[in-house]
């Protein structure tokens, strides 16, 4: 997960950083890029892991026809960014960062997802998975009867090496999504207008059925070209609702033996993800809740300008596994805001509620732009802070 937002702030610190951007808390194992080929003769780069626990990452010179693709089944951003993330965590009990190398999806192409999430019956994609537009007056009563769970099925490759500088696919990644919340505007072309659905859908049903529909895309990808004898692994999500800050979750994992086309017994992921502060957290995790309160109390006594603290939790088997909060500020001065994201890694430091051993990143923000990042890893002595600034 830390990965991803270290990226994140690689790339804003080459648009706005004041001094180069290095990142004590990652400290990037240094390895040669490889040139080599892969599926089709394909010329590839190997780009080396950061560490052990990461995957080598196979950079084809020919971009995926899916880059991209998913923000037409996925809506929100925070969704997007765990599916794939999380998919490439949970993969790493099927493909071992030391054996396999990662690569984008490459074989399910886009005419054959816009075929599983499309209705049954829909002319125009016959293969449909989701159910038939139900009864009702208009479009959005019909699609509201019948709301779509298939929201996504996102494909990740895992390559292994097969001579000198060459690779074959050794196993494929799949995350199927399904819906919390069903909203949809669909045009209708008889009277030119516009209609609207929007159905909250119960949680432990769309769950349940997720693993039907995980059946039917495993055979679906089966049939694929490169896909049929190879092992898959299977991981269900459910999206959190639009708009929401924090993502949905993975709650379900497979693995699909070599040449196989059934699947056989599921194992629960306990994954969770909260917002502080919320009612919903203080009935879930009321212990951290109170302790975000405290802290969130501690940065307001300092800086009284803050105009929103919120916190980010992501939980593995029930325990705290890492905090991203963001502070709002009103911007008055650059030395109040150095002054400001100085206090609060003291607070990490000496007043942190929480365990020295957890995962922390705070982003400083005013209304125009970032103005600040403190990163506080379990290795560390003291937290990372980097002051943003404009180039001239």
């Amino acid at each position: 997960m830390l990965k991803g937002k270290i990226l994140g702030v690689a790339i804003a610190c080459t648009l706005l950083a004041m001094t180069a951007c290095s990142a004590p808390w990652s400290a990037q194992k240094e390895g040669q890029v490889l040139k080599g080929s892969s599926k089709g003769g394909q010329k590839v780069t190997v780009i080396p892991q950061e560490s052990s626990q990461d995957y080598r990452t196979i950079h084809a010179d020919q971009s995926s026809d899916l880059r991209g693709y998913i923000q037409y089944g996925v809506d929100n951003r925070v969704d997007i960014d765990e599916m794939e993330e999380g998919l490439m965590r949970l993969s790493k009990d099927a493909f071992k960062p030391d054996e396999y190398y990662f690569q984008q999806g490459n074989y399910i192409k886009p005419n054959v997802i816009d075929d599983m999430l499309s209705r049954k019956g829909d002319k125009a994609h016959p293969g449909g998975l989701n159910p038939p537009l139900g009864k009702g007056k208009d479009l959005g009563e019909q699609a509201s009867a019948h709301p779509k769970v298939l929201s996504y099925v996102l494909e990740q490759d895992y390559l292994v090496k097969a001579g000198d500088n060459s690779y074959k696919l050794g196993g494929v990644s799949l995350a199927v999504s399904v819906n919390s919340v069903y909203t949809e505007s669909l045009y209708n072309k008889k009277d030119g207008k516009t209609y609207t659905a929007d159905v909250t859908l119960d949680k432990s049903k769309a769950m349940a059925e997720g693993k039907t529909y995980a059946q039917k895309v495993l055979e679906r990808v089966r049939k694929i070209k490169g896909l049929e004898n190879v092992p898959i692994f299977i991981a269900l999500y459910i999206e959190a609702p639009p708009g929401s800050y924090v993502p949905g979750h993975f709650y379900a994992k497979t693995l699909v033996g070599k040449g196989q086309s059934a699947i056989g017994k599921w194992q629960s992921v306990n994954e969770d993800y909260a917002m502080f502060p919320t009612a919903e957290a203080d009935d879930k995790y009321k212990t951290d809740s109170a302790k975000f309160a405290k802290f969130k109390e501690d940065v307001e006594k300092y800086f009284p300008n803050s105009i929103g603290i919120i916190g980010k939790g992501f939980y593995k088997d029930g325990e705290l596994s890492e905090l991203t909060v963001t502070i709002n500020i009103r911007f008055y001065d650059k030395t109040e805001v150095i002054s400001f994201a100085n206090y609060v890694s003291s607070l990490l430091q000496s007043r942190f509620p929480f365990s020295q051993h957890l995962p922390v990143q705070i982003y400083i923000n005013s209304v125009d732009q970032p103005e600040a990042i403190i990163v506080k890893q379990p290795d560390m002595d003291k937290p990372f802070v980097h002051i943003y600034k404009l180039y001239q």
